[in-house]
């Protein structure tokens, strides 16, 4: 079966996709494993469930990718004078990376200031952002991005975590994509409920022909049995009186002599 690699993701598949990655218990062994391929192929059998066929590797590149456009978007609406942008995914990307805790120091700058360079080298010096998302910005716009990044200009220098704080956290907005994320996770969740129990249903119901069919065979080789039995016992009746009435003849005529 093709894998799909040079397939763009549709709109319906990344939603899946999202609402897949933001189900805490994948968030934690992302977190935790520092090998996450055995992660990745759960999500891709996950897809598959869903109809979507991708590889791990896919699933992989994608998140990145998200991730990478999520942090551009994130960086540039936190500069001062910079005309806000708008992406299609931002809310799902934000409730899944916005409150995780950032990584401080070098580490911490040289991924953020990586994933700004990446983005902007992929998308030819501009922010054009994945899946329909909004307007690029200026040349200008983006030297001064690169210009202004901490891990440029000084490295040792930690840079300031970009995540919200905690009162922001606890916003009523930020409360309603929680709940709009976890309901669209416990749709996700139903739908692989009814596709399971649909399965088993239709699994019964063969089951049950099976079963069906072999007892109609089994009482039509019993009625078959039956019928030669008594052709048997009819062809065996008649030849003992034939054979009575043949012996009886014969008794007659030694009789006469």
């Amino acid at each position: 079966m093709a894998n799909r690699k040079n397939t763009p993701w549709s709109n319906d598949e990344v939603q899946t996709f999202l609402c897949l990655v933001a189900e805490e218990r994948i968030q934690r062994e992302l977190d935790g494993a520092t090998r996450n391929e055995k992660v990745y192929r759960e999500i891709s059998k996950l897809l598959g469930k869903h109809g979507y066929n991708r590889t791990f590797q896919q699933c992989r590149e994608k998140f990145k990718k998200l991730k990478s456009d999520y942090r551009a978007v994130k960086d540039h609406n936190g500069r001062r004078g910079s005309n806000r942008k708008s992406w299609k995914w931002y809310e799902q990307m934000d409730g899944i990376c916005g409150h995780r805790p950032a990584s401080n120091g070098r580490e911490g700058g040289l991924d953020s200031a990586t994933g700004l360079l990446v983005s902007l080298k992929e998308e030819n010096d501009s922010f054009a952002i994945s899946e329909n998302g909004s307007v690029s910005p200026t040349d200008a716009t983006l030297a001064s991005a690169a210009a202004s990044s901490p891990a440029l200009k000084s490295a040792p220098e930690p840079l300031v975590p970009s995540t919200p704080t905690r009162s922001a956290a606890l916003t009523p907005t930020t409360g309603q994509r929680k709940r709009r994320r976890e309901q669209e996770h416990l749709t996700v969740l139903r739908e692989m409920l009814a596709s399971d129990v649909e399965q088993i249903e239709l699994n019964r119901a063969q089951r049950d022909r099976h079963l069906q069919m072999t007892l109609e065979d089994a009482a039509h080789a019993r009625d078959l049995e039956a019928a030669l039995r008594r052709e048997e016992i009819a062809a065996m009746s008649s030849f003992n009186q034939a054979f009575l009435a043949t012996l009886s003849q014969l008794v007659e005529a030694l009789n006469r002599r």
